[in-house]
Parts: C-alpha cells; sequence; structure tokens
C-alpha cells in the first residue's frame, strides 16, 4: 500500500473527481428520497420532477406576490383590472390552458375564482415565510405532500392549507 504522501496533484484531482461523481446523487436527493432504497435513475427522476414543480410553483406565488396590496384591498374587480393591464395573457387564457400550477394560480387570480381577500391572506403568509423562495424550498423538502406541509406547523402549513383548499391549485400543484 501506497502512503499518503506518495498521491501527486493529478492524482488527487482525479479522486476528487471520482468522489464528486460518487457523491452527486446523493446531493441532489431530498432526505425522503435518500432513505428510500429506489435506484438512483429513479431518485434522479423524481428531483427532476421536485424541481419542476417548485419552479413551477414559485412562478405561480410570484404572481400572487406581484400584485400590490391596495390592489388586493381594493377588491376583486380591482384585481381583474389589475391582471387586465399586467397580464393580459391570462386573462384571455381559459381553464384549458392550464399546463401546471402556476397556470392554475394564474387562471383563479385572473377569473377572481379567488377572492381579493384570500389572495391578500396567501401573500401575507408568503411574506411570513421570508418570500417565495424560502416558501417553495419549505415545500420541496416536504416533496409538496400535504402530510408533511403540514407537519411543518406554522405559516408553511397555514399556506399549505389556503392553497390545497383551492382544487385546481391542489391537483396542479402537490402531489
Amino acid at each position: 500500500m501506497k502512503s499518503l504522501t506518495s498521491i501527486t496533484p493529478t492524482k488527487t484531482a482525479i479522486v476528487a473527481a471520482i468522489t464528486t461523481a460518487l457523491c452527486a446523487s446523493t446531493l441532489t436527493i431530498t432526505p425522503a428520497q435518500a432513505a428510500s432504497a429506489a435506484p438512483v435513475a429513479d431518485v434522479r427522476a423524481a428531483a427532476e420532477n421536485l424541481g419542476v414543480q417548485a419552479a413551477d410553483l414559485e412562478q405561480g406565488l410570484e404572481l400572487v406576490s406581484e400584485i400590490p396590496d391596495s390592489v388586493l384591498l381594493a377588491g376583486d374587480a380591482a384585481v381583474q383590472s389589475w391582471m387586465a393591464g399586467n397580464h393580459p395573457e391570462l386573462v384571455q387564457g381559459t381553464r384549458a390552458d392550464i399546463v401546471g400550477c402556476a397556470g392554475a394560480i394564474a387562471w383563479l387570480i385572473a377569473s377572481t375564482a379567488i377572492p381579493a381577500a384570500k389572495i391578500l391572506k396567501i401573500k401575507r403568509l408568503i411574506d411570513g415565510l421570508g418570500g417565495v423562495a424560502k416558501a417553495v424550498r419549505l415545500f420541496w423538502g416536504a416533496s409538496f405532500k400535504w402530510e408533511k406541509i403540514q407537519a411543518l406547523g406554522g405559516a408553511a402549513a397555514a399556506l399549505g392549507a389556503e392553497l390545497l383548499g383551492i382544487a385546481a391549485v391542489q391537483q396542479k400543484c402537490f402531489s
């Protein structure tokens, strides 16, 4: 066996590259996935799916955060007018246009299926969690599963409950 002092910088780089490659799949999965015995390909696919789901939820929550509080306090008609002025492509879309979570949230806001007061509550819960990115990371860590989101408690569980109370959002945003 060679001593560690005989390893050259080139060999060190090779060992580091191999170690990184072997650990990459472990570093890209959630703790819940790491505990399972799923093959690496299945774990990577699940991580990619969660990534897509997270990005989609983030887009939808960004739209909610973008609506000024003054517009929300002015009521549903003001929200509809704001959406028409700022996102006319969403107002003209139909429910059949919903592709994913962001689309479901956008359609519901544009159609005033979500009252302005509920949007304001969702927006405040997002802010209470530290913003959209932190809220989505919390949901990611919970694998977008209601039981795990509920276990988080506090503002995360309240936001999850608000979003899950809307059937189209529940179907498109959570598993």
